[in-house]
């Protein structure tokens, strides 16, 4: 794989001059909870009978939810890991140091966007939402724990098809519609985060290069079992953030749902969660296109021909 005409010094560049602020996005704003916070593609719920108008709303809402503190805790491993890349050449180039370092500052600052949106939900709608990850970051700790385990180049090939990812999840369900996009706080925080991830993935894919230029075809090969395994930690976070969307559901309506319909429940929300974060990003052209160029075997085991 060829790294692309990028170069670190304009990454930083272009970081600098598009720069927000937590406070710049929020302000005093609050999120209207009185309909849809987020497309109702998002969720994938609309044709669950059983559930009524109401239901269907707060599911909307834990959705939106979801969606923010999920990314908000898979972002605590990134300033861990890009400190690993750091480290491993402090004395060298200070554009490419630059850089890195600048990412991880960012991702620190989207931990914080993304908490702010989580309380500003939690006000805006009138009640808690269930976390998966708990305040005293035990799991959070244990998942950035796990996922440094692996080595540099997976960590960075998962970065690139997530950073992707949520880019391509922002511009085909929000920034592309005309209608049913959803509050006008939550797309501005979105869209905030689309802004400084566009430069990540810049990041990302020069490092992929530069991690692969080196590495053997039996090592490229092996690169994506790991991005598979650190799929399964990501999936895992996703099943268990669903549990939350269900109980939640249940204690804001009073409402105690049969072992069938738990069972629906679970299976519809957990696709389309799975979609939103996994799906739009390893089922990415682009991503497909590095994973092909990297190793044809290696990208076959994510289901990429």
């Amino acid at each position: 794989m060829e790294p692309n005409r990028d170069d670190y010094a304009a990454i930083v560049s272009t970081s600098e001059r598009v720069a927000w602020t937590v406070d710049g996005i929020f302000g005093g704003r609050r999120i209207d909870a009185s309909g849809p916070i987020v497309p109702a593609s998002w969720v994938g719920t609309d044709a669950l009978g059983f559930l009524d108008a109401p239901e269907l709303l707060t599911l909307n809402h834990c959705r939106a939810f979801s969606y923010v503190h999920l990314l908000g805790n898979y972002e605590e491993f990134i300033p861990l890991h890009l400190s690993d890349a750091v480290q491993e050449d402090w004395h060298g180039d200070r554009d490419h140091l630059r850089a890195l370092l600048r990412f991880g500052e960012e991702e620190m600052k989207h931990q914080q966007l993304f908490l702010r949106a989580e309380r500003v939900l939690e006000e805006s709608c009138g009640h808690a939402f269930g976390r998966h990850f708990d305040a005293g970051k035990r799991r959070a700790s244990e998942l950035t724990e796990a996922i440094l385990a692996f080595p540099l180049l997976p960590r960075f090939l998962i970065l690139l098809a997530l950073e992707w990812g949520t880019q391509r999840h922002y511009v085909e369900s929000i920034h592309d519609r005309d209608a049913g996009r959803g509050d006008a706080l939550y797309v501005d925080v979105l869209r905030a985060h689309w802004i400084e991830e566009a430069q990540h993935a810049r990041t990302d894919a020069l490092e992929v290069a530069r991690l692969a230029r080196g590495a053997s075809a039996s090592q490229l090969s092996r690169a994506f079992d790991d991005v598979a395994g650190i799929g399964t930690l990501v999936d895992g976070t996703i099943a268990g953030q669903v549990e939350e969307e269900i109980a939640t559901l249940s204690a804001t309506h009073a409402r105690a749902f049969s072992d069938s319909q738990t069972a629906v429940l679970r299976d519809v929300l957990h696709r389309s969660m799975s979609t939103i974060i996994v799906g739009v990003s390893l089922g990415h052209p682009r991503f497909a296109r590095v994973a092909r160029e990297l190793s044809r075997d290696g990208a076959a085991k994510l289901g990429i021909a």
